[in-house]
């Protein structure tokens, strides 16, 4: 039976903690589910640190289970170029910067494919919040570049921006008749980034499952309910492709979803 992983933001902000960066400020990371990401000391940030953890993908008929952490750099805290051996998005969800030359503000989404170098992330005066969500687990930590070309496989890169949305007041929520879903962006491969908005108390099933290779949720306003339980906002899921589908309850102030589908795997 296919697993819908759920963590509110309440929770995981109790594994919070710190790591120096190269630069001295620091970078903070929430981890919401799946195994961590990196080891927790400060090597793990430095790119002159060296040293590299291998990375072994799922067996053949093996899933890996999926990530969400909360990431917050303080203002001068740089997270060098690096890659990921998985695909992987970031939201931004608070403060502004850069990723490589592209600017990001709240809501903003990023998709980096596998193996497709990013970078630097550099936050704004008053830091920068994001999330990184992966729908199968990466713990070797950021590899960084140039150092770690030579563990990057070769193959078409791909990194992707979302136009930037903004969060529905909750007078607006209260006056909507059922769910509105943008779409933000969407390629042929199942690729998506799309915005639910659902009223109080009403229902939205997440559709286009099998589109791709499972979708990463956030709430990113109100609240919703699922498994007997309330989740708030900044509260991440993900339903992997294969679910029977999933129907979200919003709260009694209704919802904002960002709703994150993967690609199709070659």
């Amino acid at each position: 039976m296919a697993t819908i992983h759920a963590a509110d933001a309440a929770i995981a902000a109790r594994t919070r903690f710190s790591r120096r960066s190269a630069e001295g400020p620091l970078i903070w990371r929430s981890e919401y589910f799946g195994p961590p990401p990196s080891p927790p000391g400060s090597a793990s940030v430095d790119p002159r640190a060296g040293g590299f953890i291998p990375y072994h993908p799922p067996l053949p008929g093996e899933t890996a289970r999926p990530q969400a952490f909360l990431v917050e750099q303080e203002a001068g805290a740089i997270v060098h170029p690096h890659f990921h051996h998985v695909d992987q998005f970031q939201v931004v969800i608070a403060g502004t910067g850069t990723i490589g030359k592209h600017p990001v503000q709240p809501i903003s989404a990023h998709f980096a494919g596998a193996h497709t170098g990013y970078g630097p992330i550099v936050p704004g005066p008053a830091g920068m919040q994001y999330f990184s969500l992966r729908a199968s687990a990466d713990c070797t930590g950021a590899q960084y570049l140039p150092g770690a070309r030579d563990r990057m496989r070769a193959g078409p890169r791909r990194n992707v921006f979302a136009p930037p949305v903004s969060p529905s007041e909750p007078a607006a929520l209260r006056g909507l008749r059922g769910a509105v879903v943008e779409t933000l962006q969407e390629e042929a491969d199942g690729l998506s980034f799309r915005y639910a908005r659902i009223p109080p108390d009403a229902a939205w099933l997440v559709d286009g499952l099998d589109c791709g290779a499972g979708q990463s949720i956030l709430v990113s306003q109100g609240s919703i309910r699922h498994g007997g339980e309330g989740f708030g906002r900044w509260s991440a899921m993900f339903v992997p492709h294969d679910a029977a589908g999933l129907a979200i309850q919003a709260g009694a102030d209704g919802a904002d979803l960002l709703v994150l589908r993967y690609p199709r795997t070659p």
